[in-house]
Formats: structure tokens, sequence, C-alpha cells
């Protein structure tokens, strides 16, 4: 029979209903652990550094196998390696826009994307392009300093909180047979050699109603001091029969990240209309009580202010959510074009736009992955320079287009509409354009928009009223007319 590729899993987060006795026993298991996935994890960026890569089978020191035993310790190895390797992954995907936006000549551009493809930054063997030449010094010490400088903007993976990610050597699910009040339990080995607890798992509603089979293995975290299980279900099969059943309606939509608004769409629609004014309750009492322990000499981060925070995620979890599913229930798209996701807000605090900018920002990215898994939904990013100043009708772009945070009114033709929407247009315009293109410069974007203006309306409008002799974009084509 073939393997089964490209499974889509899906985690529950349940609680439990262990005595005291066994919550100590997981908790001492979830502290080695972490002591040797922390190990482990300086032994594998000592194999990036030296080696260029890390090593699954990385067998030399068994780091650990005294304290948690063989299979723990392989399985802490996997896990730290899968960690390590997604944030390089994120860094690989950095580096290729960095490379795009420098003055670089092509040929250097080149090679520098060849090694990023490969993740060969640290890599000491020889690098051989497909042409057969050799990539020079010059490429691999630009590589090394563009990738140190990703090093010294983002931290490392903090493998001291790590979850425990246990497979089925050391772990078995059971529906509940062994007591009533608890449908499901887990089965799991100690550090005691031969010795097993079992745990009872509380479930809900969202969990029961989840089709697809439970995989064989449970996630363990530390949430607010309480342990959760994380039961991974394969939806593959329920996600190949909702995209079966998903019939669209629409074929593109455009969506723009509002000021006041969560999206607006071309089509006019805004979604999330409470969305700022919630920000705001939140934004006042985060940062009066984070103010309040500053002016004391204590730090922000209290009980109370990790509550709060935790409360401010849930709404925007709950919300993004909410408001994505009205958009695919009542348009029902068949693509769905976004700009390159900045969910900062000028009408909000620092603190709070870092939140919205650490969590909001993937929040969004995983409900869009999330409906194309579901639906097949597709999802489009774009390029969003200069859109919103930019008519989405003549095309004329300009910095007085907009001259309030919700009016759009053209200073070529004089239509008027609200910004937002005219943003939107802008992006779904671009899903099939040059001005779409994300690894495009900002400056590229603009000389493009100009220079496609100017094909259509060469000639002045008529001498002073023309309004692109005191448009800036426009000065070089200004300044040979007159």
């Amino acid at each position: 029979m073939p393997t089964k590729m490209n499974a889509i899993y899906r985690t529950d987060l349940l609680s439990h209903g262990m005595n005291a006795g066994k919550e100590s026993k997981v908790f001492q298991l979830l502290r080695a652990w972490r002591s040797v996935a922390v190990s482990q994890a300086g032994e594998q960026w000592k194999l990036v550094f030296t080696k260029g890569h890390t090593n699954k089978r990385h067998n030399v020191s068994r780091t650990g196998y005294d304290v948690v035993g063989t299979s723990y310790g392989q399985m802490v190895r996997w896990q730290v390696v899968g960690q390590i390797e997604s944030w390089l992954s994120n860094r690989a995907n950095e580096f290729k826009d960095i490379v795009n936006r420098s003055s670089l000549d092509a040929g250097m551009k080149h090679q520098l994307h060849f090694i990023n493809r490969w993740q060969a930054w640290y890599d000491p063997a020889p690098l051989t392009m497909k042409d057969g030449s050799l990539i020079g010094d010059d490429a691999r010490r630009m590589a090394r300093l563009v990738m140190r400088h990703l090093l010294k903007i983002h931290r490392k993976p903090d493998l001291s909180k790590a979850s425990m990610l246990i497979d089925q050597r050391c772990i078995s699910l059971a529906e509940g047979s062994m007591a009533v009040g608890f449908p499901l339990w887990a089965r799991l080995s100690t550090l005691d050699k031969g010795q097993r607890i079992d745990i009872p798992l509380v479930t809900h509603a969202h969990f029961e109603r989840r089709k697809g089979a439970k995989a064989m293995s449970l996630q363990i975290s530390l949430k607010d001091s309480e342990l959760r299980f994380g039961v991974m279900t394969d939806v593959s099969a329920a996600f190949d029969e909702s995209k079966t059943a998903y019939k669209p309606r629409t074929e593109a939509i455009g969506l723009d990240l509002g000021l006041k608004t969560l999206f607006a769409t071309d089509q006019g629609d805004f979604l999330g209309q409470q969305w700022l004014t919630k920000l705001q309750v939140y934004d006042r009492k985060i940062t009066a009580l984070a103010k309040h322990r500053q002016r004391t000499g204590l730090k922000p981060r209290s009980e109370k202010y990790k509550r709060y925070v935790a409360s401010l995620k849930g709404f925007i979890r709950s919300e993004i959510g909410r408001i994505i599913n009205r958009l695919v229930e009542v348009r029902a798209p068949a693509e769905i074009v976004v700009e390159r996701l900045n969910v900062n807000n000028p009408n909000l605090s620092r603190r709070l736009n870092r939140i919205l900018k650490n969590f909001g920002q993937g929040e969004v990215e995983r409900k869009l992955a999330d409906l194309h898994e579901r639906l097949g939904i597709e999802m489009t990013k774009v390029n969003p320079a200069y859109s919103s100043q930019q008519d989405s009708g003549c095309g004329y772009t300009d910095k007085r287009n907009r001259p309030k945070q919700e009016a759009f009114s053209c200073y070529w033709c004089g239509s008027k509409r609200h910004a937002d929407v005219n943003a939107a247009r802008n992006l779904l315009h671009r899903r099939s354009d040059a001005t779409g293109d994300c690894k495009r410069p900002k400056g590229a974007i603009l000389d493009e928009l100009v220079s496609r203006f100017l094909q259509r309306f060469n000639r002045p409008k008529g001498g002073a009223t023309d309004p692109r002799m005191r448009n800036p974009y426009f000065k070089a084509w200004a300044s040979q007319v007159t």
C-alpha cells in the first residue's frame, strides 16, 4: 500500500485530571527534556557554524541520554533539529529579500541566491553552480555577513521552554474505559525505567467534532503554569472532502488592512468595524498597568499583565477567525489577494503594535493558510508600495490623493472613494502584474507606475492646473515639458 504523503495535522490542547503524584512525574520529565534540548541545541548550532548544516543523526556524544534514556533522547534531538531548521528556513526567506533589495550586481546576487537556496552560508566545502563555475570567496564572505546581521536581529529558538513532542515509543492513547468522566487517556513512560502513568484527558466539543485519525503522538506543553496535552489529528481526508464541496462564487478578492477596520475588500466590504476601538480598550488597560508598575520600580510583566495580554491574544485570534470565515461565507472567493502583511497601527501604542506584529500578523497568515488547506482557497501576496496613493481607476499616483485616513480623492480624475477600498482594488489589480512583485524595491514600483501613467497621458493637462507639475513623483517629466 503506498505511503500517504503530505498529511495535514491539527492539534487540540486538552487539560487533564491527574493527581499531584502523576503531575509531579510529568513535570520531572519536562524539566529533563528541556535540559537535554538545550544541550542538544548547542551541539546542533556548532554543526551549523562548522559544517554548514544540522544533523538529525549526529550521535557522537549522545548528550542527555543518561538522563532521559535512548528513546526520549532521540525524540529530543529530532525536535531540536526541526526547530532550528524551521528558524533557518525563515532566515533564508529574509536573506533572499535583503539580496533582492540590495544594489549588488546581478552576478553577485545570483551567487548569493545559490548559497542561500542550499543554506550553505557556513558550509566550508567548495560550492559549484550548475554551469560548473565555482562560487568565489567574496560571495561566501558576503553570505556570512548577511547571516551575521540576521542572527543579531533575531533570537535563536529558546529550547529551555520547549514543549515535548512524544511519539508512540513512549506514549499511547486509549478511549476511556478506565474511569467514568474521562473519555480519553494517555499512557506515558516516565523517567523511572519500566514505569508508566495513565493520564486522564478532559476533552471538549471542538475536539470531539474534529474528523480524522488520531496520531500516535502527543504534545505536552506548559501554559500559565498548567500542563496542556496536544492531541494531533490527521485531517487530510476531511479537508479533501471540504475542498470538493467548496464552490467558489468569486474569482478573486482583494483585502487591504485598514486603520479602523481590520479589512476592506475591493468590493466595498468593511470587515471588523470595531477592530480598532476594541484594540484601543486593551491598549489603555495594558499601557496603564505597565506604566503604573514602572513608576513603582517594578517590571511591567506581572501576572495581571500576562492575563491582559492573554485576553488580547484570545480576542485577536477569535476576531481574525470570525471575520475571515464571514468573508468566505459571503463572497466564497477562489483566491484572496493581500499585501505583505503589516498589522501595525499608528493609533496604537508601541507596546500594542509589538504584540500585533509578533502575534496578530502570524494569526492572519495561519488563518489564510488554513483556508488553503481546508478549502483550496489560494492566497496571493502582492507588493503594497504606493497602493494607498494610486487611484485604482485612472492609475494616477500622488501623496495628495489621500488627504485623510479614510478619504481618497484623485487629483487627476477627481474620483472619490473610501481609501481602504481603493487600496484593496489596487492590490487585486496587482495579482498578475509586475507592480505586485514582492521582490521589487519600492522605487522600482514607483517608476513603473509613473511610466505607465505617462504612456496614457503624456501631454500637459493645462499648465499650472496639471497636478503632475507639483507632484515630486513626476519631477523628471515636468522638467522636460516646461
